[in-house]
């Protein structure tokens, strides 16, 4: 293969495939033109290169074989379109002509053939010449005085000299006719001297010529172009003259034309239709339809309205085989080993299926011609290209880049990554199957690269195929593709073009190598932001090499970010990117933050205040870090910097709080202005209102102590500012942040308040009143209410951090101040603006506080809840005797579960198991309604009772101790009523228990009869028994129910109780002595005590008495008392 035989483009003159499928054309061709009878005007129809020119030669091969008169001329249309083709083709024509009639011996004959080439071309002319001039006036007069001037002049000089005087007439005569040449001259430039001849002015010599030029006229008969007749004529003329010759004119290369040109030519064609009819002449027009109708087409016709055109001009057309489906490659092989010799017949075959599948021409056509071309391109290739590389590769690269247009790009990029062409949308269907067949065609080939060479990177196909586009070697071949296209990209920010080399072979080596040099990570990470928002890149398999680079090297450090630097590395994080490789920058970003808010404020370094606050920022929002609450010492730059700029993504002043000295220093930065200044830069006019609310607004009411109130001495300062300068509202909001209030304050006040007119002073002034709980000198201040409505946000940054819940109460207790409190009270109430509460007034002022705070639309749900929302309230409960009434009824009765805790408390404290005996003596002694409340809700509640261990035995002493008193004396009804519901509260067991001692009591014999009635009448339901047991007990009952009957309207309820209780007095086992007595009782007692007197009355034993009573009863006077 050292040695390269290249095709030729000459036509063959015979059929070099097996199929003869050209020979066969030729042959039909020669069949149909010898015959006279056959149309004489044919098309032969091929693409280019099909081999049209090669059976016009065979053809003509096959018409000297056969020794007719035939004569085969090839008029080519490509060399002779310029100028006039007509005139062209009838001057080759011509020679034609003569040559043959010089080869005839018909010499005569050529004359005339001149002649006619003569006048279709326009070179016979004749013309007539009309000269006509005229001698003008001025001259003949100008002549004529010129001759008779000198005789006048010599006849008239002797009659000078004579002594006879001349008339004047003859004196004036003479000189007339002397001087008459220069009067002449004189009048004719005075006539003609203006006039214009020609594009002369007029002169004296003008005389000679009359004054004017010369016309002519002439008349030439000649053509500019030669006209179809004249074409028609000279063909006619010269057929003529070898008419025992058949000529057959092939009209070559039509196809080849410009278009302007292939229609005029087109249009002429029809000369030699009308020729052909009559005289001896066949012409052949090869042509290509494809491109013919092309060019035919107007801008709105259809393809087939050229071909029907085509159609009418060629009734009779040949057609070349388009593709060689018999034996081409076979051809092929053939031309190959032409070429490159016999051992390379693989590569013959494969490069052939590569032509076959990129060919460029229509339909995937492939043409003789297209196989020399192919063949030659891959000869050259060859012999230009370093490295030997493999003639498939220089096959694909030739069909694909160079023949199909395709970038080089296209062949190289991974056919899995995305493409432009792949995401936009087709224009029509047609397009989309095409580029589908085609995309399907280039992955075909790929597959075959790769399996015969590889992909490796020093010999595999797409190594060699840069090896052959750029001529030269490996390295700068791939340097020349990616490196130093993507060396630019990086360099110059252009994700672009970075996104449009990351498909190709060996991008990711390349941009290793890149990654290996010195790299700006400002122009890194912006060219990979930009190449990643490209639909048509991913860049995830470059993410782990730069997350190692960046982690083993410290590139980041000292480096100055860029615009957009922070949202590239934003969304490179989400895509991969580590985040561990920014920690250092980020942690310096972060001390700096700190640092600067630890320095002292200087004015003229805001910018780079502002500088470390947005890199802090930046690093934040790029790593999706979140800002850490802050607390600092120091307000003076975060007042100054950060409190005043919005535009910050993550850094949030919401989050940055201030310690207790940073409060204290943030009072004095608030207060500073020009008259006090305290050491610090004082904030302009509106900014130190925006710091106070945004680091006092936030503060809750709290009863501890604020440290950040101003002492004695910061009170003196600002008290001499407020009289040198009383309108400068910070020096005002400094006295409402006193620690103490001198006496002198309210009078300060009060000789500043008539010239007041800022509502902030007003509020500060309200403030200092609130704190010292003012209500009447609040109430002084003009419009106050009005004032609080306006300011209403300065006014609540000053009621947290200054005043507490008990200055609110205490002030909306005030008839003087309520209305003004009020509203403000339930203000901070609905907006939870209290940290600790002053529980003092709410315990013993709850009624009052609760009804004033529904005029201002407090509702009492919401104002409990809000009382029950401190969980510390619990541990300051009073004593019972120091709550109000309804808010204890609320403790007790209340559905909230917050209101257990405080119900718990009281019934731990005061009446549960750490009250001892006396304790619940007093309890039972106590006359506090609010005890009796208590336990009356305790009852109601059922609660929960722990106190009954002490309880029971204080009941005991206490009812011991009472029935054993003479006289009697019945416990008061409150008395009685808590020990009746202390009683309830008792377990049952318990309960009786008590019940048995109670009955002892009542059958205590040494116990006044009272004690027992009383026991009988309030805690009768606690005895278990009342039938007697013995002899004592029976006399016991017996003085009962005397007392009974003795004291009817006292003991009701006595009597009640033992009726009821009758069948335990029928199970009494009454003894004889006892019986009668017994018997006469109940007969007395019959009406109160109607159960026991009718069992009595049919008890055995009893039957007898009680009849006998009873008659007694009735026989003795109703006044008679036993």
């Amino acid at each position: 293969m050292n040695i390269l035989n290249f095709q030729s483009e000459n036509p063959s003159e015979r059929d070099a495939f097996k199929g003869e499928s050209h020979d066969r054309v030729a042959q039909a061709i020669h069949d149909y033109i010898s015959s006279g009878k056959n149309h004489r005007v044919i098309g032969l129809d091929g693409e280019f290169g099909s081999g049209k020119s090669s059976i016009l030669q065979m053809l003509e091969r096959k018409i000297k074989d056969k020794g007719s008169k035939s004569v085969l001329w090839i008029f080519d249309c490509e060399q002779n379109y310029q100028g006039s083709i007509k005139s062209n083709f009838i001057e080759l024509f011509t020679d034609q002509i003569t040559s043959l009639l010089t080869k005839t011996g018909d010499k005569a004959a050529i004359p005339e053939a001149l002649k006619t080439r003569d006048i279709a071309l326009g070179r016979h002319f004749s013309y007539t010449k009309d000269t006509r001039s005229h001698i003008s006036v001025w001259a003949v007069l100008l002549i004529a005085s010129g001759v008779l001037s000198p005789t006048f002049i010599r006849d008239y000089l002797p009659q000078l000299r004579g002594s006879l005087e001349l008339p004047w007439w003859q004196h004036l005569f003479y000189l007339g006719t002397s001087l008459a040449p220069l009067i002449i001259l004189t009048l004719a430039y005075f006539f003609n001297g203006k006039e214009q001849v020609g594009k002369k002015r007029w002169n004296i010599s003008s005389l000679l010529k009359g004054s004017s030029d010369d016309q002519i006229t002439e008349t030439i008969e000649i053509s500019k172009e030669v006209s179809p007749l004249d074409l028609k004529r000279a063909l006619r003329n010269h057929l003529h003259a070898v008419k025992d010759h058949h000529f057959i004119i092939v009209i070559d290369n039509l196809d080849r034309l410009p278009r302007d040109v292939l229609r005029s030519v087109w249009s002429d064609l029809e000369i030699f239709t009308s020729v052909t009819g009559t005289e001896n002449l066949s012409v052949i027009v090869p042509f290509c339809s494809t491109k013919v109708s092309q060019y035919l087409n107007g801008d709105s016709e259809q393809s087939y309205d050229s071909k029907d055109f085509i159609a009418k001009k060629f009734p009779v057309v040949f057609r070349t085989p388009p593709i060689i489906t018999s034996g081409w490659k076979d051809a092929f092989r053939a031309l190959w080993a032409e070429t490159f010799g016999l051992g390379s017949q693989s590569d013959a075959d494969t490069c052939s299926v590569i032509l076959q599948r990129h060919s460029p021409m229509a339909a995937g056509l492939v043409t003789p011609r297209l196989q020399k071309r192919f063949i030659n391109d891959i000869a050259t290739t060859m012999l230009v290209t370093a490295g030997k590389p493999s003639v498939v590769c220089i096959a694909a690269y030739i069909a694909i880049c160079k023949y199909n247009n395709n970038s080089i790009e296209s062949l190289l990029k991974d056919p899995t990554a995305p493409s432009a062409e792949d995401t936009a949308p087709s224009k029509n269907p047609d397009q989309k199957i095409q580029s589908e067949k085609n995309s399907a065609d280039l992955a075909r080939t790929k597959r075959t690269l790769q399996t015969l060479l590889g992909e490796d990177m020093n010999q595999g196909w797409p190594i060699q195929v840069l090896q052959i586009h750029f001529q030269t070697s490996p390295d700068i071949a791939i340097a020349e593709l990616i490196d130093q296209p993507l060396a630019t990209a990086i360099e110059s920010q252009d994700g672009k073009k970075l996104a449009s080399l990351a498909g190709y072979f060996g991008f990711t080596d390349s941009f290793l190598r890149e990654l290996e040099g010195e790299v700006s990570p400002n122009n890194l990470f912006l060219t990979l932001h930009e190449a990643a928002t490209s639909e048509n890149c991913d860049i995830a398999i470059l993410i782990p090499h730069i997350n190692k680079k960046f982690t083993e090297n410290q590139l980041l450090t000292s480096h100055v970010p860029e615009t957009g630097f922070f949202e590239a590395i934003k969304e490179l994080i989400s895509l991969g990117l580590s985040k561990t490789i920014f920690e250092g920058e980020l942690k310096a970003a972060r001390e700096a933050f700190l640092q600067m808010n630890r320095q002292a404020y200087e004015p003229d370094a805001t910018d780079t205040y502002l500088k470390t606050v947005n890199m802090y920022d930046s690093y934040l929002h790029a790593l999706d870090e979140p800002f850490p609450e802050i607390a600092m010492d120091s307000s003076e730059i975060l007042f100054h910097t950060l409190v005043p700029d919005p535009d910050l993504f993550v850094v949030d002043v919401n989050r940055i709080t201030l310690s207790q000295k940073g409060r204290i220093d943030a009072v004095r930065q608030l207060v500073s202005n020009d008259t006090v200044a305290f050491d610090m830069t004082p904030l302009p006019q509106e900014e130190w209102v925006h710091c106070l609310y945004q680091y006092f607004g936030s503060i809750r009411m709290s009863n501890a102590k604020r440290e950040y109130h101003l002492g004695d001495e910061l009170a003196t300062a600002i008290t001499t500012a407020i009289n040198t300068n009383p309108t400068e509202e910070r020096s005002w909001l400094g006295l409402a942040f006193f620690e103490k209030y001198a006496s002198t304050v309210p009078a300060l006040i009060k000789s500043h308040l008539p010239t007041t007119k800022s509502n902030r002073i007003k509020i500060a002034m309200a403030v200092a009143y609130m704190r010292q709980e003012m209500g009447t000198e609040l109430a002084e201040i003009p419009e106050i209410e009005s004032v609080f409505s306006q300011e209403s946000e300065f006014l609540n940054s000053l009621v947290g951090p200054l005043l507490t819940s008990g200055n609110l109460f205490s002030l909306a207790l005030q008839p003087e101040s309520k209305a003004i409190v009020t509203p403000l009270l339930a203000h901070v109430i609905k907006e939870r603006h209290v940290a600790t509460i002053f529980v003092h007034h709410l315990f013993q002022q709850y009624t009052e506080l609760r009804e004033t705070l529904e005029e201002a639309d407090l509702a009492e749900s919401e104002f409990l809840i809000w009382i029950l929302s401190f969980t510390q309230i619990a541990e300051h409960l009073p004593t019972l005797d120091k709550i109000d009434p309804d808010f204890l009824d609320v403790i007790f009765t209340g559905s909230d579960d917050k209101l257990l805790p405080l119900r718990a408390r009281i019934l731990d404290r005061d009446f549960g198991s750490d009250v001892d005996a006396s304790g619940w003596l007093d309890i039972f002694n106590s006359p506090n309604p609010r005890v009796a409340n208590a336990l009356d809700r305790m009852v109601e509640g059922k609660l929960d009772f722990k106190g009954e261990k002490n309880a029971h035995p204080a009941f005991s002493t206490y009812i011991s101790t009472l029935t054993k008193k003479s006289p009697f004396i019945a416990p008061p009804a409150p008395v009685l009523d808590n020990i009746k519901n202390v009683l309830e509260l008792f377990d049952k067991d318990t309960l009786f228990v008590i019940g048995t001692e109670l009955r002892a009591c009542v059958y205590d014999a040494a116990a006044p009869v009272e004690s027992c009635i009383f026991i009988l009448s309030e805690l009768n339901f606690l005895l278990p028994s009342i039938t007697p047991r013995n002899a004592v007990e029976e006399d016991r009952l017996l003085q009962i129910l005397l007392f009974i009957h003795r004291n009817p309207e006292s003991t009701s309820r006595v009597s009640d109780f033992l009726d009821r209780r009758w069948e335990q007095l029928a199970d009494w086992s009454t003894s004889q002595d006892h019986k009668d007595t017994y018997a006469s009782y109940v007969t007395k007692l019959k009406d109160r005590l109607p159960n026991v007197h009718a069992d009595l009355s049919n008890k055995t034993g009893f039957k007898a008495r009680m009849k006998k009573f009873a008659k007694a009863l009735l026989a003795r006077p109703t006044d008679t008392e036993d």
